[in-house]
């Protein structure tokens, strides 16, 4: 397991980084190939068929998205999903009065995934498309990267007191901690030692790793409880060693937002 983890690294952690390198069009199309493999996971996790027409319109929302936050007309957000709400809901209205085979329940399931899966990955890119993007995105996959590193390596072989045994039996809290603390002394250290490469202060490096690790860990959890309720294990196998794309970027999904907002928060307070 630990070979197939360390050989999936050295495929993935390559794309990842010329992804983000070349940023625009070519980071969306990673998003776009990442949102409609992560939605296919989704379905099959709450057990809609990808070829039945909610699976459809879930691609189609979480591509559209991602296009719009590429052209950054983020004003038809809202519209887009005015569309999906009357699309999704109009069609289990009518199912059910002619046959019963869609309800109310699974469109708003579905929906949920466009947010869920669309929303959270349309952060990565905005937060690319910024004037230092490519370094706020390093900045959060490294982050990401050494929470789960860190963690794992002390979780697996120290870990003893489960940290959401309801949620998911492998976490603990020795590897929560590890996790937290490992991001936050190397992101502290490269403040110090490399402040011509990470601009931020101790302090706001510190508060940079704490946010990622607890978004990050939530993010986990937020996934393991989705497949702990509908008794899935894996999310898929496409990535060996680390399960589905919903498995490897779960914890990127929910941080990228903190990250965003982190680095804007930061912008305007050197701004003023």
């Amino acid at each position: 397991m630990l070979l197939l983890r360390i050989l999936s690294a050295l495929v993935g952690v390559p794309i990842v980084i010329a992804a983000v390198y070349y940023g625009g069009p070519w980071f969306a199309i990673f998003l776009l190939v990442i949102v409609n493999v992560g939605i296919f996971e989704y379905n099959q996790i709450i057990k809609i068929g990808n070829s039945s027409f909610l699976a459809v319109i879930g691609h189609l929302g979480v591509s559209f998205y991602i296009i719009i936050i590429l052209l950054e007309q983020y004003l038809l957000i809202i519209p887009l999903f005015l569309i999906l709400f009357f699309i999704m809901f109009v069609s289990a209205l009518f199912n059910m009065e002619i046959e019963e085979k869609l309800s109310i329940t699974e469109s708003a399931m579905a929906l949920w995934g466009v947010v869920y899966i669309g929303v959270l990955c349309g952060y990565l890119l905005m937060l690319r498309l910024q004037p230092d993007g490519a370094l706020f995105t390093y900045t959060l996959f490294a982050g990401i990267w050494i929470h789960d590193t860190a963690a794992y390596a002390i979780g697996s072989k120290w870990g003893m007191r489960k940290f959401a045994p309801q949620i998911s039996q492998k976490k603990s809290v020795e590897g929560s901690l590890a996790g937290l603390g490992g991001t936050i002394v190397i992101f502290f250290s490269v403040s110090i030692l490399f402040p011509e490469l990470f601009t931020l202060s101790p302090l706001g490096a510190v508060i940079l790793a704490l946010g990622i690790s607890v978004f990050a860990q939530l993010g986990d959890l937020m996934e393991s409880a989705l497949k702990r309720q509908m008794q899935v294990k894996d999310s898929g196998a496409i990535v060996p060693g680390h399960g589905g794309v919903l498995d490897r970027f779960d914890s990127v999904m929910l941080s990228a937002p903190f990250v965003y907002y982190f680095f804007l928060l930061i912008g305007m307070l050197h701004a003023g």
